[in-house]
């Protein structure tokens, strides 16, 4: 036993990472969530553009730093999400999904704004760092980059009134270093980081096409017996089939994709979330499971269309379904192809 212990005493004295002097570090990152269904958009047409502000909350953050030279000064790295990639459309913006481009920037000590990627040489400055000398000194005060504006533009046309934000998303993180030359290399961990809304998000923009005439569409199961809630969706158990009417306002004819945007239950990426987190939903096309974030096909003749889903209730099996009230909701999207 004496011998373990000491074998696993050199293991965690092993496995802690140094950061580089002259850096500072997020412990934890700060994460700025960016609320994109905000986006401003006039227009459904390709090339349209919205422009929003971001930031932290709350705007001045903390950081943890190292610091040997007599320098307060502080400079970026700033990377884009490892998911964006270049625009091939709009030169300068990334590529956030098929239907949106974004570019985003922040401004430093002298104003300026200064859009991503960055490197130190870029000089967005910062003037706050630590105070002191020494190796992990804990520091308040940043600002910069936590705090910017995103600006997106469409890829294409938007038929059908909405654009989904992929969830979780990476838009940035942005490294915090001295503005000393040589400069030094990037900590491991960004100061701050921007992402996305876990959940998934629909950007509103004027619609060419609507679902039930852009109704709500309820789907109410009265009571249910828990001991009656299927554990599987492809059970047999409650249901509900709806109904869904594409209309258009112009006689398209085209080959569509129908997006559920919703949060997947807490115990089945399956199924879409309840507020009783024992309780999901599965929503079925033609008998084949469309998950959260997933889509089906469809096709548009003449601007019009009928299609039919079934949604089901389905629990967890492992955990007991009590009784109460419960709700779900989920946003159906027409894409184009």
């Amino acid at each position: 036993m004496r011998v373990l212990a000491l074998l696993l005493g050199g293991l965690t004295a092993l496995s802690v990472h140094a950061e580089p002097d002259n850096t500072c570090w997020g412990d934890p990152v700060n994460v700025a969530v960016l609320d994109i269904s905000s986006a401003p958009f006039t227009s459904n047409k390709k090339g349209a553009e919205a422009t929003m502000k971001y930031q932290t909350n709350p705007n001045w953050f903390s950081g943890v730093c190292n610091r040997s030279v007599p320098f307060s000064s502080m400079t970026h790295y700033i990377d884009v999400g490892p998911a964006l990639i270049p625009s091939d459309i709009n030169p300068g913006y990334f590529k956030l999904s098929d239907d949106i481009d974004i570019l985003l920037g922040s401004y430093g000590d002298d104003t300026i704004m200064k859009y991503f990627p960055l490197e130190p040489s870029d000089s967005l400055i910062g003037s706050a760092g630590p105070g002191s000398f020494g190796k992990n000194i804990p520091t308040t005060g940043f600002a910069v980059a936590g705090s910017g504006v995103a600006k997106f533009k469409l890829r294409r046309d938007i038929i059908g009134g909405a654009i989904v934000v992929p969830p979780d998303t990476e838009l940035f993180s942005a490294y915090r270093v001295m503005d000393w030359k040589p400069y030094p290399p990037r900590p491991s961990r960004p100061l701050v980081q921007a992402r996305t809304k876990g959940s998934g998000q629909v950007i509103p923009v004027m619609p060419e096409c609507s679902i039930n005439q852009g109704n709500t569409i309820e789907a109410n199961f009265h009571t249910l017996q828990t001991n009656l809630v299927p554990s599987r969706s492809d059970d047999e158990g409650y249901r509900k089939d709806i109904a869904l009417h594409f209309s258009c306002t112009t006689s398209l004819t085209q080959d569509i994709q129908v997006q559920l945007v919703a949060g997947s239950a807490d115990f089945s990426s399956d199924l879409i979330r309840s507020d009783n987190h024992q309780l999901g939903f599965a929503l079925k096309h033609n008998g084949v499971l469309i998950r959260p974030m997933e889509s089906f096909s469809a096709r548009l003749e003449n601007g019009v269309d009928n299609e039919n889903i079934t949604l089901s209730p389905v629990k967890d099996v492992y955990r007991e379904l009590k009784g109460g009230r419960f709700n779900a909701s989920a946003t159906l999207v027409i894409l184009s192809i």
